[in-house]
C-alpha cells in the first residue's frame, strides 16, 4: 500500500507539471485567434500599406537620383528646365524625409512582425500606428532636416558639401532613416532640445 501510495505521489506531478504548459499553449492560441477575428481584415491591410509606401520610397530616392525629384516638383508647376532656380536645400530635404520613409518602413515591418507573430498582441488599436506613420515619418524628416541645417544638431563632417552632392544626399539618407525608425528617442531629444532653447537659465542652474 505504501509502495503503491508512493508511485502516484511521484507521478502526479509530472501531469500537473505538463498541464499548465498545455494551457498556456492552449490560451496563446485562442487569444491569438480571437485577437485576429476580432480585427479582422484590416489586419491585412497593414502590410499591404507598409508595403506601398515603402515601394513608393525606393521610388522617390530613384526618382531624386535621376531626375532631381522632378516629379514633386511638378505638383508646384516647377520643373528641372523650366527656368526657376531651385534651392540646394531643397532636394536635401526630400532626400531626408525619403531616409525617414525608409526607417518608417523598416519599423513598421518588425513591429507586425513581433506584435503579430511572435508576441500575439496585435490589437485594432495599433492599426492607426502603422497607417500614421508616413506622415509621422514626414514631420520628423523635416524637423531633422532643419535642425541639422540650423547647426543645432552637429555631426562629424560635412553632409550638406555641395561639392560631393553622392556623399550629401547619403548623408541626409541616413540620418532621415535612423530619426525615423528611432523617431521615440527623437521626441525625447527634441524635448531637451525644447527645454535648452525655452529655458537656458533652468539647464546652467542644474548643471
Amino acid at each position: 500500500m505504501g509502495n503503491e501510495n508512493d508511485g502516484t505521489s511521484q507521478e502526479r506531478p509530472t501531469q500537473d507539471n505538463g498541464q499548465p504548459q498545455q494551457q498556456a499553449t492552449t490560451n496563446t492560441l485562442s487569444t491569438q485567434t480571437s485577437s485576429s477575428s476580432d480585427i479582422g481584415k484590416a489586419i491585412w491591410l497593414v502590410p499591404i500599406y507598409v508595403f506601398i509606401y515603402s515601394t513608393f520610397a525606393v521610388w522617390l530616392l530613384v526618382d531624386g537620383w535621376l531626375t532631381g525629384f522632378s516629379s514633386i516638383l511638378k505638383l508646384w508647376g516647377v520643373g528641372v528646365s523650366g527656368g526657376i532656380e531651385i534651392p540646394a536645400q531643397v532636394p536635401f530635404l526630400f532626400f531626408t524625409i525619403v531616409g525617414s520613409l525608409f526607417g518608417c518602413g523598416i519599423l513598421g515591418i518588425t513591429s507586425f512582425h513581433r506584435h503579430y507573430a511572435i508576441s500575439c498582441s496585435f490589437e485594432k488599436k495599433h492599426i492607426w500606428g502603422f497607417y500614421l506613420a508616413p506622415l509621422l515619418a514626414t514631420l520628423v524628416g523635416c524637423l531633422v532636416f532643419a535642425i541639422v541645417q540650423s547647426g543645432l544638431l552637429v555631426l562629424t563632417g560635412d553632409i550638406a558639401d555641395e561639392n560631393d552632392p553622392v556623399r550629401a544626399t547619403l548623408g541626409y539618407v541616413a540620418i532621415g532613416g535612423v530619426a525615423g525608425y528611432n523617431w521615440d528617442v527623437f521626441i525625447k531629444k527634441l524635448e531637451n532640445l525644447s527645454r535648452d532653447i525655452l529655458n537656458p537659465g533652468d539647464t546652467q542652474q542644474t548643471s
